[in-house]
């Protein structure tokens, strides 16, 4: 598609040329019927008709795109009227140079794929130029030309063939550059998507590979606990069995969650709305309160109450719900006091969040590698590796960054980036917005 817009776009400029020589040669008639009055050289009008008439002719054509008419036409008329005219005049005018512009314009307003046609004009300019040359011909009535008539129009004819020349020269150069460019664009481009599909079919792989795994370990310990509880006469051993299930459950209703997140992140597309982060912070902690745990950490929550800005709701929820529960899952159950601490700082029209527990840590060894899809830093990790991975993409996808910096047995602190709007507005208003709602 992008090929054939690039061959669209400079047959285009093609015939635009076409279109502007027909008006050059149009407006050049009229200037050399003047100059014929002014020295007093009669031609015949039929000459006259014929450049002014092929040349309207011409552009109509090309406005109608109808190209390769407009081209032929073109190109045939001014090289038949310039050879009638250059072979009844003397050599010394310089009309035969003429002969010289339209060779160039073949050469130019034809590409390589119609290189026959090219060939044939550029021939039939040169072989009319050598004729005129060597042959003594005239088709219509010689006109003759004092030595100094004959100079000011060989300056003439001398400029005229020159701009020609040099304009078409410029765009047969600008052609190929356009060319060259969309060459190199599209080889970027290729090689950018050939970069996203060899990392999607890596991800895919190790997708399918974890995700088989992991439903299939929590079903098969669900299958084992099944079979020793019908084997078991104890009440007691029964209950524990039960809790070990219920374990595996929300372990593979998690996991579900999560893939349906990825989904979402990859096959959604960005879609701002006002949001006021304090309030869906506590909304987002308020949600997990069912994993086990999180009655124990206790959620400082320093985000300005009154500030609204515009971002991915969906995408940003996805984030806090990753990165709470990680906080949640990974709290350091030896120490009295368990938090989570929010807050931010504005910088340069990027609002930065900073999510703040005392929990276990993250070893040096590990942090580089956190954001990898299905990565877990220990065996003993209740997650399916995949939470800080969608919580990276889905920041990217935002625009944003997120960082970490962890000290084991003191805590972890993620950072936050993102591109957005701010609007402040006081608590009053959010408060009617939320009933009206």
């Amino acid at each position: 598609m992008q090929i054939a817009d690039s061959k669209n776009q400079t047959e285009r400029k093609r015939v635009a040329l076409v279109s502007r020589l027909s008006i050059l040669v149009f407006v050049l008639t009229a200037f050399y019927i003047f100059l014929d009055w002014l020295f007093e050289i009669h031609v015949q009008s039929f000459i006259y008709a014929g450049f002014l008439t092929s040349s309207l002719v011409t552009f109509i054509l090309a406005r109608t795109r109808q190209a390769q008419a407009a081209k032929a036409v073109g190109l045939l008329a001014f090289n038949s009227l310039i050879f009638v005219v250059a072979s009844s005049e003397p050599f010394e005018t310089g009309i035969h140079l003429y002969l010289f512009a339209a060779a160039a314009v073949a050469l130019t307003i034809y590409g390589f794929e119609d290189w026959p046609k090219s060939f044939f004009f550029a021939a039939l300019s040169t072989a009319l130029l050598i004729l005129v040359y060597l042959g003594d011909i005239s088709l219509i009535e010689h006109r003759d030309f004092s030595h100094e008539k004959a100079r000011i129009f060989f300056v003439i004819n001398a400029i005229v063939n020159a701009s020609v020349c040099i304009s078409s020269f410029l765009l047969f150069s600008r052609v190929n550059y356009q060319a060259e460019k969309n060459l190199r664009e599209n080889e970027k481009r290729m090689l950018e998507q050939n970069g996203q599909l060899m990392k999607a079919n890596k991800e895919l792989d190790r997708f399918v590979y974890s995700v088989s795994h992991d439903l299939r370990a929590p079903l098969s310990s669900i299958s084992g606990l099944i079979q020793l509880i019908e084997k078991s006469s104890e009440n007691k051993d029964t209950i524990q069995y039960l809790g070990l299930m219920k374990g595996r459950i929300a372990r593979l209703e998690q996991f579900i969650r999560d893939i349906i997140d990825f989904s979402r992140n990859e096959r959604t597309n960005t879609s701002l709305e006002k949001v006021n982060v304090c309030d869906l912070v506590n909304e987002t902690f308020e949600g997990l309160k069912f994993i086990p745990g999180a009655d124990r950490v206790h959620l400082e929550n320093g985000l300005q109450p009154a500030e609204v800005v515009s971002l991915d709701r969906t995408r940003f929820e996805m984030v806090l719900s990753n990165l709470i529960s990680n906080a949640i899952h990974y709290r350091n159950k030896n120490k009295d006091v368990s938090f989570l601490r929010f807050s931010s700082q504005w910088n340069q029209g990027y609002l930065r969040i900073f999510i703040d527990d005392n929990g276990i840590g993250i070893d040096p060894a590990h942090q580089p590698k956190v954001f990898n899809m299905f990565y877990r830093a220990t065996e003993n990790s209740k997650g399916s590796g995949l939470g800080l991975y969608i919580a990276k993409e889905a920041v990217a996808k935002m625009g944003g960054t997120i960082t970490l910096h962890s000290v084991v047995g003191e805590g972890t602190r993620f950072a936050l980036e993102l591109p957005t709007e701010r609007n402040l507005v006081s608590a009053n208003i959010l408060r009617e917005e939320l009933v009206n709602k």
